[in-house]
């Protein structure tokens, strides 16, 4: 759902007097704005992950339970919503008739690069010399780093273009793409300035996990003395300008300010999500965003198919599921969970390392591909128009 934040035109018949919640107030906060609440109460509060890590680190031992407890729940959540891509792509032939090169392709390039890459060199060094350097790194880690940073790409850009949606519903100059512009800037510099706070007044928080305290040494010495504190004020400079820019552009319109309820409501629930990593750390805050991100993946898939299969003509496998979700989800999250589960033994293995990393690459990229609401089978649906 990466390009969900494409140009939204008004539709034709478009109704202007009720408010635009995407399906309903209950719908809409309960599984979409705050789906992520009670994973992240369950986080800190039941299993006492607070971002203090007290026995998480290489000395102790207190909480590594309960951290794996959370990344194993967070991880096969995460798991059933890549699933649904794959569903919606080759379950729907119209869907899948948009780009049937492209998706055949595709898995084949990307599990052959990932077979070949941890079939040669696991997860060991290579050290090439360039230019009459030797460089030393590791290609796996090369991979799950760039699928690190795809994900987070992806997960946000996803937030970025549901927030597009209730724009699009709500109209009155919204819908503008210089106006999707301005959120996309707020949004990526508030990033950047929770990045800033996160580094310099919660280092303790990286403490849980290797690849965190990792992270902070990498930036420790940018961001101590005068240079982090220059790097904040700049950050904090550019979030305050693109707030009062955003702002004076989102309640210039001429509805009632009670027509901004949906889309306000999304948009304070994203930034709820973002003061997680500064309450709590990064490595809780990774967690709820994952989960969030999973969570109204699959609610927006299933009332997205709702709607676009509502007609008995279509008859691909997907429509005949996706028109009844009461009865399909239940059975497709619980066959998703069950495969999940039952594959616990051999998440160590290069198989599922393999798998699991592939699917979430080609999960990446076919959200880009399919959820762009400038088409109008993708925007009719979400009656935003296209």
């Amino acid at each position: 759902m990466a390009r969900l934040g494409s140009t939204i035109m008004p539709s034709s018949g478009e109704k202007t007097t009720h408010l635009p919640w995407l399906r309903s107030p209950l719908w809409d906060l309960a599984l979409l704005g705050f789906c992520w609440i009670p994973f992240y109460a369950w986080v800190v509060w039941g299993l006492g992950l607070d971002g203090s890590w007290a026995g998480v680190t290489p000395d102790g031992t207190g909480n590594r339970a309960a951290l794996a407890l959370a990344s194993a729940v967070a991880l096969g959540i995460t798991y059933v919503h890549r699933h649904y891509t794959f569903i919606l792509v080759y379950g729907d032939g119209g869907t899948f008739r948009q780009r049937a090169r492209d998706f055949i392709v595709a898995p084949a390039v990307v599990v052959a690069t990932l077979v070949a890459v941890r079939g040669v060199w696991g997860a060991g060094f290579v050290r090439p010399e360039v230019f009459g350097f030797e460089l030393k790194f590791r290609p796996w880690m090369v991979i799950l780093t760039l699928t690190g940073l795809w994900n987070v790409w992806h997960t946000l850009m996803q937030r970025y273009g549901i927030s597009r949606i209730y724009a699009g519903k709500f109209g009155d100059g919204l819908r503008d793409r210089s106006h999707g512009r301005r959120e996309l800037a707020l949004m990526w510099a508030l990033v950047a300035w929770i990045a800033c706070v996160a580094l310099m007044f919660r280092a303790s928080t990286f403490a849980g996990v290797r690849n965190a305290r990792r992270v902070y040494r990498t930036f420790e010495p940018v961001i101590q003395g005068a240079l982090g504190w220059t790097t904040l004020a700049v950050v904090t400079g550019v979030v305050a300008w693109l707030a009062v820019r955003w702002a004076r552009h989102e309640f210039s319109g001429s509805r009632p300010p009670r027509d901004r309820i949906p889309r306000l409501c999304f948009l304070a629930s994203t930034l709820c999500l973002l003061l997680v990593f500064i309450l709590h750390g990064p490595i809780v805050g990774y967690l709820c965003f994952g989960v969030a991100h999973a969570l109204e993946y699959v609610a927006f898939v299933h009332h997205f198919g709702q709607k676009k299969f509502a007609h008995a003509s279509n008859t691909s496998p997907v429509a005949r599921l996706l028109r009844r979700p009461l009865l399909f989800a239940p059975a497709a999250i619980g066959l998703l969970v069950t495969a999940y589960l039952l594959l616990r033994d051999y998440r160590r293995t290069d198989v599922f390392v393999v798998y699991y990393t592939g699917t979430s690459l080609l999960h990446f990229l076919y959200d880009g591909w399919i959820w762009k609401v400038r088409k109008p089978e993708v925007a009719r649906p979400l009656g935003v128009g296209g």
